[in-house]
């Protein structure tokens, strides 16, 4: 009996592990200024796997994440003063199964947040600035070339591009504002990097807007067409599922503070990242530079 006890214990505090890894189960290269166990976050049992953001020593603030090909992107600007929000942008090429980042790429100077990334296919990868569309080709710009960026265009009246997703059709961009009557959802057809090469759209072009909750901060579609959003600030994280079509709130669900943006992979699994713990925002009361991986199954 004491030796089926022991077991049963043993057991049991291996399945609490399991729902929450600390900071030695997490891949990739640790942040020199951190240390300790990461913090228990909400829904932590419906997350798979953690890798720390890349850049963070360096003063990179993660933003953009985008799945292509098996690999992960993660967009960042470099900034450690909580006062200045903009800087240089790059955007980093990891390995999902080891951690390892394997590429690197440094945006054109006129970047300065890169809030927004999104595979559009065909080797091609969109950025989004507050203000700015780059339409990248990815082989070009990961092995060193300099006319990686195929096309651009600007974004005028409300039009911002803090966020970025791709419905297969039509890109998908949002501005994340703190009023929720301010916070708008733009559709743009692709063909407009073809057809306005280096022009500033205005809401006009978008083929349809959508209302959208405040402080968004990331968008990705899933298999079936369904819009997901994150929104956070220093305080507050939560995803939430949208009617592509109306903006209604189908399903909601807390999520780490500070999470950015999101993207789905060829298995189902919504990839996400935390600026929470970046040199940045190294005093908010969660420390949470990783990207990590969900089950959406498992969300509650």
């Amino acid at each position: 009996m004491i030796r089926l006890a022991g077991t049963l214990a043993a057991l049991a505090m291996l399945l609490m592990a399991g729902s929450h890894a600390g900071a030695a189960g997490v891949l990739g290269a640790r942040p020199a200024h951190l240390s300790g166990e990461l913090p228990a976050v909400p829904n932590d049992a419906a997350i798979l796997s953690r890798i720390w953001a890349p850049g963070i020593d360096e003063g990179y603030v993660p933003q953009g994440v985008a799945v292509a090909d098996g690999v992960l992107l993660v967009s960042s600007y470099r900034s450690a003063d909580p006062k200045v929000g903009s800087g240089p942008c790059r955007v980093y090429r990891i390995d999902p199964a080891s951690g390892r980042t394997t590429g690197q790429f440094d945006m054109p100077p006129a970047c300065g947040h890169a809030g927004g990334l999104a595979s559009l296919g065909q080797g091609m990868l969109l950025v989004a600035d507050t203000r700015k569309l780059y339409k990248i080709d990815l082989a070009r710009a990961l092995g060193g070339r300099d006319d990686f960026v195929v096309a651009t265009l600007g974004l005028g009246g409300d039009m911002k591009g803090s966020l970025a997703g791709f419905d297969g059709k039509s890109i998908f961009i949002a501005s994340s504002e703190k009023d929720a009557d301010k916070a708008r959802g733009f559709f743009l057809p692709l063909s407009l990097f073809d057809t306005r090469d280096g022009t500033v759209l205005a809401p006009a072009d978008a083929s349809r807007v959508l209302a959208v909750p405040a402080l968004a901060q990331g968008a990705a579609f899933d298999g079936e067409g369904g819009l997901w959003m994150t929104f956070s600030n220093s305080k507050t994280g939560a995803l939430k599922k949208l009617d592509a079509a109306s903006g209604a709130v189908l399903a909601s669900y807390d999520m780490v503070i500070g999470v950015e943006d999101i993207s789905f992979d060829a298995q189902g699994r919504l990839w996400m990242v935390s600026e929470a713990g970046s040199l940045r925002w190294s005093r908010w009361s969660h420390a949470y530079p990783v990207l990590f991986s969900i089950d959406p199954a498992r969300l509650r």
